[in-house]
């Protein structure tokens, strides 16, 4: 069959061939390659639904002893059945009482997950996706978000080397993409949103690692999970503070993009099970278990289990000029992140020649709405004093340049 994307995983990283073929709902089998390694994901409507891979240490047996499901003298009798009878490794553990079929098919959905993070930091390789969706009928498939599925991928980065490899510049700065559909899906840990909070579109990585006062390669791997979700983006180069740009006062709502990529690919020889030692299965159109059940808490990690809604508690607030023509005009704060600053890219832009091009970011953080300044020229004032990140609170009087404002708390959730 002739394969419809094929590419290098060194120019299109595994995150953003996934996120393609989810997003145009593909049905199909993606193939992986990388020397002797080969991995097998397939997808129905989009969805990453079951795996393979001819890698021994990811075989289910391998999968129980690493996981302490089983001891190595049971690994031992089973691979010694195998090797006399054959038959599946999982299913002669059923019948020598050491799992149950609950069990098996909970490993089994961990196998095909072990699979998927495997791929997810090979450095290159090559991709090759075929229509056609052809499942072993023993195949057991998981339900888990594919953002969750991606930041888990990122949390089982086990070498510093590796990070450097995936993010090699120090220097470069991430701004945050707001996409509220994905924050209510993916889950992250208190620490994870924690460094998501802390991304301005200002600081370098460099400047991160500092700021959130965690090991540097903690930092990282979260980072990475950060942008091959798309939750974050690189700075573009052009959007630097300039103190030459006078512009007209204006308030803009804001606007956010996304932005897609696609490419082509041939065609593969059929996935082989490895966990069986016999020839090769017959894949069949009939093949799979249906699985209903939400399997992220069986395959991400535990303590990542915070959404957005579930962080950040519902605020509406305003901002009132205080000062000057627009003395009285109110700025509704409904949204989860403005620019304020004198170029007319800010979302609430200043003609105050005190004011920095991109002066401050107020967003909405776990307790309410904050104000964190930008490296700004002159500082931005709360309450008469110099701030670099502050709570804001009911009352509050701001100040950049000599524009004053005042906010008020109309709203809060629980």
């Amino acid at each position: 069959m002739t394969a419809s994307l094929q590419g290098s995983l060194h120019s299109f990283k595994l995150p953003d061939v996934l996120s393609f073929l989810a997003t145009t709902r593909k049905s199909g089998t993606l193939t992986l390659t990388r020397g002797t390694h080969t991995s097998y994901v397939f997808f129905d409507a989009g969805a990453v639904v079951y795996a393979g891979s001819n890698q021994e240490d990811l075989r289910l047996s391998a999968i129980l002893l690493r996981k302490k499901r089983i001891s190595r003298s049971q690994f031992e009798a089973i691979d010694a059945l195998m090797a006399k009878e054959g038959g599946r490794f999982g299913q002669l553990a059923i019948q020598q009482r050491i799992l149950s079929e609950d069990q098996l098919r909970d490993y089994l959905k961990v196998q095909v997950s072990e699979i998927i993070y495997d791929c997810f930091v090979w450095p290159d390789g090559a991709f090759t996706f075929v229509d056609e969706l052809a499942l072993p009928p023993y195949a057991v498939t998981i339900a888990v978000d594919l953002s969750n599925l991606i930041m888990e991928g990122a949390r089982r980065i086990e070498e510093w080397e590796q990070c450097l490899q995936l993010l090699p510049d120090s220097s470069i700065v991430f701004r945050v993409v707001s996409n509220p559909d994905k924050d209510e899906k993916i889950t992250l840990s208190r620490d994870e949103w924690k460094i998501l909070f802390l991304i301005n579109g200002q600081r370098t990585l460099e400047e991160l690692c500092h700021t959130a006062e965690d090991e540097p390669f903690q930092v990282y791997r979260v980072v990475y999970g950060l942008l091959a979700n798309k939750l974050i983006e690189e700075t573009p180069h052009d959007i630097s503070i300039s103190s030459d740009d006078i512009m007209t006062s204006i308030v803009k709502p804001p606007s956010r993009e996304d932005a897609a990529d696609d490419s082509p690919f041939e065609s593969t020889p059929p996935p082989a099970d490895e966990t069986i030692r016999q020839g090769t299965p017959t894949f069949g159109a009939d093949s799979t278990m249906r699985e209903q059940a939400d399997d992220t808490q069986l395959l991400v990690s535990k303590e990542a289990k915070l959404t957005y809604r579930d962080l950040v508690k519902p605020t509406v607030a305003q901002l009132t000029f205080a000062n000057g023509e627009l003395r009285g005009t109110v700025v509704p704060l409904i949204e989860s992140e403005y620019l304020v600053g004198r170029r007319s890219e800010n979302n609430i832009a200043i003609n105050d020649l005190g004011v920095s091009g991109f002066h401050a970011r107020i967003f909405r953080g776990p307790d309410g709405y904050v104000v964190e300044d930008l490296k700004s020229r002159n500082g931005t004032w709360v309450n008469g004093g110099v701030v670099y990140h502050a709570l804001l609170k009911d009352g509050d009087a701001l100040r950049f340049g000599a524009t004053e404002f005042k906010y008020e708390l109309l709203a809060t959730g629980s």
